[in-house]
């Protein structure tokens, strides 16, 4: 079978187009070797390791000085300056709320930006269930900066301000410290009907 030379023209185009480069690492793509930030993939990657409960992983993907502001008006408002606050103060605080077995790991729902943009927005759903029955089912989305290196510098979250309310409020153990100014340890809990010790 003969092909004209503008058929075989068309062909060399698409085959240029589709075609994918060999890559020096077969475990990278190639909007991965040409992004200044992570890319979708790479930001999926990182999130679905909250999916799979491994938060070592994940937070290995955030500066350690990091500046993570959770948005709204329940007891994990605030701004968190370092990753170790965010952790201890956010991320154990309302951990500690569930029954064991059946805590909220963020499932990744979708990525918008990241690649060539510096920040990108993670939605996240959370399923658990709480201490005293309540069901926790939350959708959620993380706005957040990326340095050169994939490393998370800045995040704003936006959540459930009522059911994170709640949660704390009604399922919170005394034993749980954490801190109230985001610089020092109190015992809880402390919020709605709650007296701190």
């Amino acid at each position: 079978m003969f092909f004209s030379v503008r058929t075989l023209s068309v062909f060399a185009f698409i085959a240029a187009t589709f075609a994918t480069p060999a890559l020096a690492n077969s475990n990278q793509t190639t909007s991965q070797t040409q992004s200044k930030y992570p890319d979708k993939g790479q930001i999926t990657k990182i999130f679905n390791f909250l999916g799979d409960g491994n938060y070592t992983a994940f937070l290995s993907y955030v500066a350690p000085e990091v500046s993570w502001t959770i948005m709204g008006t329940h007891p994990l408002a605030g701004q968190y300056p370092t990753r170790t606050l965010f952790t201890t103060d956010a991320l154990e605080r309302l951990g500690n709320t569930f029954v064991v077995g059946q805590e909220a790991s963020p499932k990744l729902v979708r990525v918008i930006g990241g690649g060539e943009e510096e920040w990108s927005v993670q939605q996240l759903h959370a399923l658990g269930k709480c201490k005293n029955g309540l069901v926790f089912d939350n959708t959620y989305a993380w706005v957040t900066r990326w340095n050169t290196d994939g490393i998370i510098v800045e995040a704003d979250a936006y959540l459930d301000s009522t059911l994170i309310q709640q949660a704390i409020t009604e399922n919170e153990s005394i034993e749980h410290k954490y801190t109230d100014l985001r610089n020092t340890s109190m015992i809880g809990p402390v919020g709605l009907n709650c007296k701190a010790e």
